[in-house]
This record gives structure tokens, sequence and C-alpha cells, in this order.
């Protein structure tokens, strides 16, 4: 039976790929969805995508602002999608709202919907909010932000019929902090399998392409990576290092670049739509992921490394408890989170030992065989139809 379903995401749509793919299974399975996201300049305020209807609300971004600048945009972006939410409800009457953190206040945007109308509630947790400010803001465990955005947390999780997570390390995490087991779900941030299949064998001759992509942001290790290309451009003749993303830390990254004498190497790209994204692992040699373990990224496996995963390139990962959880020793050449000599030795290695490399990527394929987006989109279909 058709339901009409609302999602809400402080993000842009559809370029957050967790709340795409996800909308998108819905309206798959027959169901009614609306998207409430951000929207960016040149976009749309409304539009049909994937067989999604999305709106965006008008809500500045503050890259690079503090706490309490993060804190007011939140409550910039419930506000409107609150009240937007509620306005559509008494015409479409949702019997579900999926809502993406951050934040986690977002969850309340369907209080009024399940006063009027019972509806059921879905909070997903891409990212433990309170390990995300300790992390972008280098707040302590006591901080009165960390206690409130622990607090809010909790509230949240109590009022959703259902969470969903995306590692075991989030859960138990989130568990230890008094959140119900059996509230609790993992879906994993798999990419879909329709837009990354298994790659064509042979790839380009020319250069060696060592590629980062995703956010750019500090905690994501890019100034590590580009301090090591110095020692990996010594070493490997025709060396290139492509960049494809967007974030706070962007500005600071090309000066860094560019201090480093690095113009003749390393260019940087604009994010690019999902479905450009297999092209560009496929011209690559090697994938990067050298994220700054800390209490935040020590809890989430990146997006990237599981695209590499299923685009079988060889990826150099730091080491984080998520990481080595999912990732055997083999399947990834591992360095030492925020040395970048120890990054550059691994790539360096596996361009003189082209092999390995390769043989190593088929064994990270073993990932894709235990995890993969069409087993979590049946696992989620699964709950949403038992909520209603």
């Amino acid at each position: 039976m058709t339901k009409q379903i609302a999602v809400i995401t402080h993000s842009p749509y559809p370029m957050e790929p967790r709340a795409r793919r996800m909308a998108e299974a819905l309206a798959a399975a027959g169901h009614a969805v609306d998207v409430f996201a951000l929207r960016y300049p040149g976009e749309r305020p409304q539009e049909a995508v994937g067989g999604v209807t999305v709106y965006r609300l008008p809500v500045t971004r503050h890259q690079g602002g503090g706490a309490l600048t993060y804190l007011a945009e939140y409550f910039e972006f419930f506000v409107l999608a609150a009240w937007r939410l509620l306005r559509r409800h008494l015409r479409r009457r949702y019997a579900l709202v999926q809502v993406y953190n951050p934040p986690d206040i977002l969850a309340f945007c369907a209080l009024p919907l399940r006063l009027l109308s019972g509806t059921r509630v879905v909070l997903d947790v891409r990212d433990m909010a309170p390990e995300l400010f300790m992390s972008r803001f280098n707040l302590h465990s006591a901080h009165p932000v960390t206690r409130l955005l622990r607090a809010n947390e909790r509230w949240a999780c109590a009022f959703a019929d259902a969470v969903t997570v995306c590692t075991t390390h989030q859960f138990n995490v989130m568990a230890g902090r008094g959140i119900p087991r059996s509230r609790m779900h993992i879906i994993m941030n798999c990419p879909d399998e329709t837009i990354f299949d298994r790659p064509v064998q042979v790839r380009k001759s020319e250069g060696y392409t060592v590629l980062y992509h995703g956010g750019v942001l500090l905690r994501y290790g890019l100034d590590v990576l580009l301090r090591a290309v110095p020692s990996m451009a010594a070493e490997i003749p025709d060396l290139r290092v492509e960049i494809y993303g967007m974030g706070d830390y962007l500005p600071q990254a090309q000066r860094l670049a560019s201090d480093l004498g690095l113009a003749g190497v390393v260019r940087f790209h604009p994010r690019l739509p999902l479905e450009s994204m297999p092209e560009i692992l496929r011209a690559a040699d090697v994938g990067v992921a050298p994220v700054r373990r800390d209490v935040f990224t020590d809890t989430i496996l990146p997006t990237k490394l599981i695209e590499y995963a299923y685009m079988e390139v060889p990826a150099v990962a730091a080491r984080t408890s998520t990481i080595s959880e999912y990732f055997a020793d083999d399947m990834a050449a591992f360095f030492e989170s925020g040395d970048p000599e120890d990054l550059a030795r691994q790539v360096v290695y596996l361009y003189r030992h082209p092999d390995a490399a390769r043989a190593m990527a088929a064994r990270a394929r073993r990932f894709t065989e235990a995890y993969n987006w069409q087993r979590d989109r049946a696992a989620y279909l699964a709950l949403v139809s038992h909520l209603f």
C-alpha cells in the first residue's frame, strides 16, 4: 500500500548519497516521498529527482563558523523544515517522517504530526553529533555544548520509533549512552551497486593517479595527503593527485598545496554528481582515505573507502578502530593516522608492486559480499514496513 513519506535532511539533495539511496528505495517500493533539504545557489526550490519530490529551504550555510554559529544555523533550518512539513502534512497526511542528523533536534520537526496523526519517525544517525562537535571545535566531553548535544541525542532517540546507524562502533557507543539496543538498526553506508559497479579491468596507462574524493575537511586528513605528496613525487614519475570535493578546509588546502609547490602535481576539482564518480574511480591507480583519528573519526567508516572496494581501486587508509573492524590488513595499505611519511611509503609501495596492489584490491572486494546496499535496502524497507 502506498504511504506518504517525508524526508528531512540538513544537506543538499540529491548530492547527499545516503539520504538519496533511502528516499529512492522508498519511492521504488511504491511510496510517495517528499524531501525537505538545503537549497544551494543555483538550485531550484522544488523539483522531481529520481521519483522523489524535493523541496529546498533557503537556509544559509556558515562553513567555517564557530559552534554557536552552527547551532544557530541548525535552529533556523529546524524552524523552516518544521513549518513546511506541517503545511504539507495538512494536505498529504504523512505516515512516516525519515530524519537525517545532524542535528538530532530535527526529529522533533515531526512532533506536530505525531500529535495530530500519530505519524511514525525514523531517525538516521549519520554522524554522532556530540563526537562531531568535539572533533570540529576541539570541545571536551564535559563542555556545555557537548552535554547539550548528548541530551538532545537521548531525547531524539527516545522520540523516534526507530533509529538507524551506520556502523557497529556507533551502535555500541550509543548503546553505552543508554539508547535501547532494540530501537537501533545498522544500515551501512554502502553505495548503490547500480552506480558503483565492478570496474573494467584495464586502467589508463598515462601517469600514476592518486585520488581523494569527498568532504574537504581537516578531520578527513587532506592536509596529511598534501604533505605526503613531495615524498611520493620523488619516487613516482608523472605523479598526479586528483582531489574532488568541497568543504570548510578547501581554501586552506589550496594554500597548503601552493606553499608546498605542488601546482604541477595536485589538482582540485569541484564535487561531482554521484553518477560521475565511477568514471573518476576507474581512472585512479590508488585511492586514499587519510582521516585524522579522533573521537569522531574513530566511529566512522569513510564512504570513499567502501567505494574503492566496490570499484577495486587499491586503497591506502589511516588505521582507525572502525576501519580496522571492517577491513583486514590484507584489504588495504594502512598507515599511522596523521603521518604523511607513512602514507607516502604505502603509496610508493603500491606503485612499485602493481601485482600486489591489484591482489589487495581484489581482496577488498570481499567487503561487498558481506556488506552491500542490496542487503541493507531490503533491511531498511522491512523496518519501514514494520512501522506502518
